[in-house]
């Protein structure tokens, strides 16, 4: 039995006739006619008889309404969820991030704020694999992070592309403190604050550490993007991070390019490729548009 057979013996069980039933579904009365006899060559037995002008059900479909009447529910829980969805698109939008990325969530709040003014965002930040797990556990609906690794169940979007860079205080840049890029060699002779490698960022510019030898004097190492930032703002070495956490820290740290320019990607993970809410849609939008 399909679907539109199960709306019309609805119709008819709510109605007692077949062109009230037509008119209750906004349908022609032939249309409704040969979906109803449809069904019955379907099941094989007749499901209403005529009497007295009107149509009654039979003993089968007697038997038979209950689960008609709760199959019917569900749809119409559907068709009016839809809808719904169309003028709300969603009641809550759960977003994690990177650390690092976390500046980016005002102003692209800000911009969703716009057009889902009811629109109930929660943010947290975590690490790359924890992203991931939260999306699996449907702990988060959307995932903004640097390069994040593929995963079967989890779909990816581009945002941007992210230029890695230097940050210190001018002094500790020498004759390029008034320039706008950096040679990635110069870093060598500088106290380049050592960022570990755990995540696509640190494993980049562990690489360049490594091909250009750049030293790590500071008997420190960092984790994240901000900490290393706020020790170059403390005048305590040369911060190699990624330029969405850097121009944060602007004016108070000068900001170079690298050269040879290196950069990596930003994406959203999402589960179910394609089955984006019309809000987190709209992040993301927003968090592209926010980006440099």
């Amino acid at each position: 039995m399909k679907l539109r057979h199960i709306e019309v013996i609805n119709a008819v069980l709510q109605t007692g006739s077949l062109s009230a039933a037509a008119r209750l579904m906004s349908i022609s009365q032939p249309s409704a006619t040969k979906h109803l006899q449809h069904a019955e060559q379907t099941i094989g037995y007749e499901l209403f008889r005529r009497h007295a002008g009107r149509l009654h059900p039979t003993q089968e479909l007697l038997q038979l309404a209950p689960s008609i009447r709760q199959a019917y529910a569900g749809f119409d829980d559907v068709r009016r969820t839809a809808v719904n969805l169309r003028s709300r698109p969603q009641a809550r939008l759960r977003v994690g991030t990177v650390p690092a990325m976390a500046g980016l969530l005002p102003d692209a709040y800000q911009a969703l704020h716009a057009q889902h003014p009811k629109l109930r965002c929660e943010f947290s930040t975590g690490h790359h694999h924890e992203l991931i797990q939260w999306l699996l556990l449907r702990e988060i609906d959307v995932g903004i992070a640097f390069d994040p690794a593929s995963h079967p169940a989890v779909g990816f979007e581009d945002i941007a592309r992210c230029r890695l860079v230097c940050a210190a205080q001018p002094e500790l840049l020498g004759k390029y403190r008034k320039g706008k890029t950096i040679n990635a060699s110069a870093l060598s002779s500088m106290p380049v604050i050592e960022l570990l490698g755990t995540d696509p960022v640190g494993r980049l510019v562990a690489t360049y550490a490594q091909r250009y030898e750049w030293a790590f004097p500071a008997p420190l190492v960092v984790k994240t993007h901000q900490v290393a930032l706020e020790l170059a703002a403390r005048g305590l070495g040369v911060a190699v991070v990624d330029e969405i956490s850097a121009q944060k820290f602007q004016p108070t740290l000068q900001v170079l390019g690298i050269e040879p320019e290196a950069d990596i990607a930003v994406r959203a993970m999402f589960l179910h490729p394609g089955a984006l809410s019309a809000a987190a849609s709209h992040f993301i939008a927003a968090c592209r548009a926010a980006l440099p």
